[in-house]
Order: structure tokens, then sequence, then C-alpha cells
């Protein structure tokens, strides 16, 4: 049993390190200056919603969520996507599982029932937030109000990719359990590895990185 269990798990880690690569050469990860939405400065990002345009890849893409919630193990009874990114990705892990989904808007709206959270989520239902990469978790964790405000209890958080800036430690204090596919670290060490970035380039997000290991909060 527990040779099967390595054996899978060795599986979904080249899974994931395909996905990754694969990821890289539709261009979806960049190096340069960035602006990010938490106002700070990157020397790369990563966008994963061009994916939506690349049916195939964002299918394993989403495959890679689903892969890593089995492994997880945590029994939840809705999916929850994050406007704007999250949304593609819950949509297709409900199809996928069988699961309800709601998705929560990143600020209310002035007309109709102004919710902010749509679709039907019942009181005490146990939800898991998506989206797409953690920053500061901003973004989440004001979704995980909204569900928490409307009678669902989140569970966990679940991304794609975490950028090590703080963002699950944050959540944490919160209250708020955060997993990730892939942390940056090993997204970076993968595509140094098959030469798809420079030593350069891999050495400058590291030392960018670095900064926020040093913060103290």
């Amino acid at each position: 049993m527990k040779k099967l269990w390595r054996l899978r798990w060795s599986m979904e880690e080249y899974l994931v390190k395909e996905l990754v690569k694969d990821i890289f050469r539709a261009g979806v990860f960049k190096t340069g200056d960035f602006k990010l939405t938490s106002g700070g400065l990157s020397p790369y990002y990563v966008d994963l919603r061009t994916l939506v345009s690349r049916p195939r890849l964002f299918e394993r893409l989403v495959d890679s969520y689903i892969g890593m919630m089995k492994s997880i193990g945590m029994d939840f009874d809705v999916v929850a996507g994050v406007e704007t990114a999250g949304i593609p990705i819950a949509t297709l892990i409900s199809f996928k599982t069988s699961t309800p989904m709601v998705y929560v808007r990143s600020g209310e709206r002035e007309h109709g029932t102004g919710r902010l959270v749509e679709g039907e989520l019942q009181a005490g239902s146990r939800v898991v937030v998506v989206d797409d990469v953690l920053t500061t978790g901003g973004s989440i964790m004001s979704a995980v109000k909204s569900i928490n405000a409307s009678g669902g209890r989140v569970v966990y958080a679940l991304v794609f990719l975490d950028r090590l800036q703080n963002g699950a430690k944050r959540l944490g204090e919160a209250g708020v359990t955060v997993y990730s596919v892939i942390k940056i670290d090993s997204f970076l060490r993968i595509l140094l590895e098959d030469k798809l970035i420079s030593e350069l380039e891999y050495e400058r997000i590291m030392k960018y990185l670095e900064g926020f290991r040093n913060v103290e909060e």
C-alpha cells in the first residue's frame, strides 16, 4: 500500500512538472518589471487567466487542483471561485467533480439582489475557495468574509501558485488554511532545470523572494 501511494505521488509530481513547463511554453510566465494588484512591483508575472483560451491545457491546470483536493482528503459541499480568475477554475472543478459551485464578487452591486456570493449557498455548507495565484491573500480573505457572512463555512482555500509573499501566513493567522499545487521556488527550479529560464533570471527572482522571508510580520 505504501509503495502504491509513493508511486501515485510520484506520478502527481511528474504531471505537475510537465504542466509547469507547458504553462511556460504557453507564454504565461513572464520576466521583467510588473505592478501587482497588491500595488507592489515584481520581477516576474504568472498570468494563468490566459489559459482559458487553451482548453486542454486549462483542463490539466484544473486537474492539478482536483488532484490536490484528493490528497488533502477534506470533504466539502461547495467550491467557490474568487472573481475573476477563480471563476472558470471553480466552474470546471464543479463540472468534473459534480460539486455545487458559487462565485464571490469583488465588490457589491448597486442593482438586483446586491449579493456578493452568487449561486445557492446553504447555511453551514463546507466551502473550498479557489483562486489562481496567492500573493498577499487579500482577495481570498475578502471572499472568505463574504462566504461566512452568507452562512457558509470555509474549510480551506486552494491556489495553483503560491508566490511566497506571506499570503498563506496572513490567511493562516485569520484562521484560513491555504494549500497550493506548487510554490514559486519549486516552479522556478523546474524551469531552471529544463533551461527554460537563465541562471540570471532565476537568481534575480530568488533575491526578490528573499526580501519577503526577511520581513518581520
